[in-house]
């Protein structure tokens, strides 16, 4: 039986960015990683307003300065020269942990492996994989996807990608967020849009919606949009899909499991982004174990998560007035104090102008419903 002081079900963005930081400060931890897919792809993109300085800067695509926001014929551009908007594949994420990973004799990826069971012992856990190999671990940092119901004003964020190539499609210095697309589809649906170049950009067509939409119809609804711009005929260099749970998400610890990102609540239910917040988490969790501690789960804080949910709870009761919600906000809050609300980095002043930039009545009738409940 194979003993490790943490095991980490998921190779996934919270496992990286916290291994890489052990690695670099040469942490004594011994650690084995059990990631079930025997090939991941590049399948994912990381986006946000990042921090100046993280382990993967280094490794970010690109990098925009203004962002853009559409609905019913209006456009709002802002931005900032000191802000930037990155992008990360997980392919370059993942290349950059890797290689941290085999620094360390001491520790293990085994891929295409599955835990199938777990016993509580005195000091830690004892894991079952698929293939009947047993591994004791003193700690188990789980990041598999929580198995959840959402109930309003939650919704999931459903979305197919593709990033293409081989055709001029314009400008590349305007990241453009959300492009409003008027459909049936409750309760919004847009385009989001990352020029990496004039001759390649990810496109993504996204909604939010109540139950998990039907992927195949939304990349059927992407191919539309495509063929109206006339891009149905660029090269399709590679496809991202997922679902993902934009809920107040509790940390989960007990017992020596911590869940890890997504499933610890590393994402912003109101908008979705969670690698930054990871990577905060990460730093917080690393220093921690070098002062000797225990890990940390991810933090949450109260007051953004009933903001988020009043906000949504806001695109419940009038789904189609979303998109001029969120040009409104772009519109009218400043750039920087934006940002940091958008990334759950905000102080008590960022809140306020927020507030101001969103309709009152429609706020306080969301609020009212929503109560004083947090999940």
């Amino acid at each position: 039986m194979k003993s490790v002081d943490l095991a980490f079900i998921g190779l996934g963005a919270a496992a990286m960015s916290l291994a890489t930081r052990l690695a670099d400060a040469g942490h004594s931890a011994s650690a084995v990683f059990i990631e079930p897919d025997a090939d991941p792809g590049d399948d994912r993109t990381w986006c946000g307003w990042g921090p100046n300085d993280h382990p993967f800067s280094e490794r970010v695509t690109r990098r925009w300065y203004g962002w853009a926001v559409s609905a019913e014929g209006e456009t709002v551009i802002t931005g900032r020269p000191d802000i930037p908007y990155e992008m990360l594949r997980v392919s370059e994420v993942r290349a950059h942990a890797h290689a941290a990973i085999a620094q360390r004799e001491d520790w293990a990826i085994l891929t295409g492996r599955a835990m199938v069971e777990a016993h509580r012992q005195t000091d830690g856990w004892v894991l079952v994989l698929d293939n009947g190999e047993t591994i004791q671990a003193r700690w188990v940092l789980d990041a598999r996807p929580p198995a959840l119901t959402l109930r309003r004003p939650w919704v999931w964020q459903s979305f197919v990608g593709l990033e293409l190539s081989g055709h001029d499609f314009g400008e590349d210095h305007i990241v453009r967020l959300m492009d409003f697309v008027n459909d049936d589809a409750p309760l919004a649906t847009f385009v989001y849009e990352l020029p990496i170049a004039r001759d390649r950009r990810l496109v993504e067509l996204t909604r939010f919606t109540p139950e998990p939409a039907n992927l195949e119809h939304l990349r059927d609804q992407l191919d539309g949009l495509l063929a109206e711009r006339g891009w149905d005929r660029a090269h399709i260099e590679r496809v991202e899909q997922s679902h993902l749970p934009m809920a107040a998400i509790p940390p989960d610890a007990h017992d020596q499991w911590i869940r890890i990102g997504t499933a610890g609540g590393s994402m912003r239910p109101a908008t979705g982004y969670a690698f930054h917040a990871i990577q905060a988490w990460a730093d917080q969790c690393a220093a921690a174990m070098r002062q000797g501690g225990e890990p940390i789960p991810p933090r949450r804080a109260a007051l953004l998560d009933w903001l988020d949910g009043v906000f949504l709870e806001s695109l419940w009761q009038a789904p189609d007035v979303a998109g001029q919600r969120f040009t409104r906000l772009f519109q009218r809050t400043p750039p920087a104090a934006l940002t940091r609300f958008l990334m759950a980095r905000a102080s008590a002043l960022d809140i306020l102008q927020v507030l101001r930039a969103l309709p009152m009545r429609p706020m306080l009738k969301a609020a009212f419903r929503r109560g004083w409940r947090r999940t």
